[in-house]
């Protein structure tokens, strides 16, 4: 009888695992290899940390934006370059270990193909001052050249306020 029971479990998990034709055209993203994108993340961090605007510039799209999680939106790279020139003279960033990634791949309701980079995990923003570890989730959409178009951060900003004479992303 448990033989018998273990075939029927088995018999569904391996038919639930399939994939069906209407699974495979499905709108919802997939998952992809995450590489390439980890590794233009990784390169554009390691150039916001060696305060070079102009080669972090380089790995965003002309039209890319730029969300903070209290709500301000910066829209194109030369406003994007402004900002970073004030952030990257203030802080380093570092990523701690056990950065969990994401990559998807899609099309979106305009039948434009993206792909997205998630990330999770620790991110120290460091001076010679202050140090301000947060749990941080980060979204960087890139356009069909590999470029960002749009970088989205989601941490809690408590303590940068409390860091800052004058709040620099307002």
């Amino acid at each position: 009888m448990k033989k018998i029971f273990l075939t029927l479990i088995l018999s569904f998990a391996i038919i639930g695992c399939e994939t069906t034709n209407e699974e495979a055209n499905s709108d919802l993203p997939t998952v992809i290899d995450d590489t390439e994108l980890v590794a233009i993340a990784d390169a554009m961090y390691e150039a916001m940390n060696s305060d070079d605007v102009d080669s972090v510039l380089n790995f965003y799209a002309d039209e890319a934006s730029w969300s903070f999680p209290n709500g301000v939106n910066v829209e194109g790279k030369e406003a994007i370059g402004q900002m970073l020139a004030t952030t990257t003279s203030i802080w380093d960033i570092t990523r701690e270990e056990g950065t969990n990634y994401l990559a998807l791949e899609g099309t979106n309701e305009s039948g434009e193909d993206f792909k997205v980079l998630l990330s999770w995990g620790g991110q120290t923003f460091s001076n010679d001052d202050t140090s301000i570890t947060v749990p941080y989730h980060n979204i960087l959409f890139f356009t069909d050249d590999n470029k960002i178009g749009w970088n989205a951060g989601f941490y809690d900003r408590t303590k940068f306020v409390e860091a800052y004479d004058v709040d620099p992303i307002k």
